[in-house]
């Protein structure tokens, strides 16, 4: 932890004081241990100018725009008339359930998707976050970042000094989540992971830090959906126990390779196992996803390839008027999942729907394969 005065310079008063990471959902289940506050909600510039979206993978994604504050209210305004109608409760009987693969959870309900989606968006705001990015289209409702003031340590001067003390304390971390809705089955699975950014010292004076990416903490993921859960309506320790005792779904360990003489990933799983495995590896990528439809086994993604030697530039007032856009924009490409025998391959298509063998879409493949 630090202490930031007068544009992040830090003082000597809690030198000394160290953090202890959280490690168990045990831990984390705590409501004493998470407890965010967005690094937006109050004054913009509270926001570290080191936490750019364009630090992780920035050719993956591009945000087509900010929910705003009209948006916003009306989400949370819909999700309590939502609320009101049902009694504040979603029945958790059959309603809800969590399964795992390995050390990742999501939830499923058996509740229609454009339900469900609103009373996440209020269950983010309830939290703590303000939303940065959402896509009803996609499914896909991203938070800013935001700070667990659950790390900053209750010591001696936070407890004297109080508010006063809160104001200039810092933890050193920030974490933004990602909410993925898919249409399943006839129900709704719920997926949540996040990103995490640490302040890290850049010198052994301890003059000069950056914001760093960190490692994901499934753990975390694991606890937010449980808070999730209660806030739908299921009691809090049920959903904790949920969270706990995931049932584990039945798959092969992935492997994902190359099919020899084409431009396509073969995965030794059924579709749907596949398809949801290539949703999640998308997301953690940074990929934005602008369409999802798991029927027919597409996501139609947007990515800007960096490696073709290709130089980029803007247009200009003059090149518009010919129709030039420049070539800094992504490009919508149509991830598609299909069953062959056993196995399932992974393709990319071009805007006719036809297999798409460039370099570019092998690229994209690399990516998903070092993700599953």
């Amino acid at each position: 932890m630090r202490i930031k005065i007068n544009n992040r310079v830090a003082t000597t008063l809690l030198i000394g004081l160290s953090l202890t990471a959280c490690s168990t959902i045990d831990d984390l289940m705590t409501a004493e241990q998470v407890d965010y506050k967005s690094t937006v909600r109050g004054e913009p510039l509270t926001l570290p100018p080191d936490l750019s979206k364009a630090q992780i993978n920035p050719q993956y994604s591009t945000h087509n725009g900010v929910a705003s504050a009209s948006a916003y209210d009306k989400a949370m305004a819909d999700a309590k008339k939502q609320n009101k109608a049902t009694g504040g409760v979603l029945p958790t009987n059959g309603e809800m359930q969590v399964l795992r693969s390995g050390d990742k959870r999501w939830l499923v309900i058996n509740r229609d998707a454009s339900a469900v989606y609103q009373e996440i968006i209020a269950f983010w705001g309830n939290e703590g976050f303000t939303i940065n990015r959402e896509n009803p289209t996609a499914g896909i409702i991203e938070t800013d970042w935001a700070e667990n003031r659950a790390k900053i340590p209750d010591n001696f001067l936070r407890r004297t000094l109080g508010t006063i003390i809160d104001m200039v304390s810092d933890s050193g971390e920030r974490e933004r989540f990602t909410t993925r809705l898919e249409r399943i089955n006839g129900k709704t699975e719920v997926y949540i992971r996040h990103e995490r950014m640490v302040e890290t010292k850049m010198d052994r004076d301890g003059t000069e830090f950056k914001w760093l990416p960190a490692d994901e903490d499934q753990e975390l993921n694991a606890v937010m959906l449980s808070r999730l859960m209660a806030y739908l309506g299921a009691p809090k320790q049920q959903a904790q126990e949920m969270v706990k005792t995931a049932q584990p779904v039945q798959q092969v360990q992935t492997t994902a390779n190359f099919v020899n003489g084409d431009v396509a990933l073969a995965i030794a799983a059924s579709r749907e196992s596949a398809y949801r495995q290539v949703g999640q590896a998308l997301t953690a990528s940074g990929f934005t996803i602008d369409r999802t439809d798991a029927a027919a086994g597409n996501y139609v993604v947007r990515y800007l390839d960096t490696d073709t030697g290709e130089k980029r530039k803007s247009s200009n007032i003059i090149s518009r008027l010919w129709g030039d856009k420049g070539n800094k924009t992504p490009l919508p490409y149509t991830i598609h999942v299909a069953q062959s025998g056993s196995q399932s391959i992974v393709t990319v298509l071009d805007s006719e729907g036809n297999v798409d063998r460039s370099e570019t879409a092998q690229r994209i493949l690399t990516v998903i394969r070092d993700f599953l």
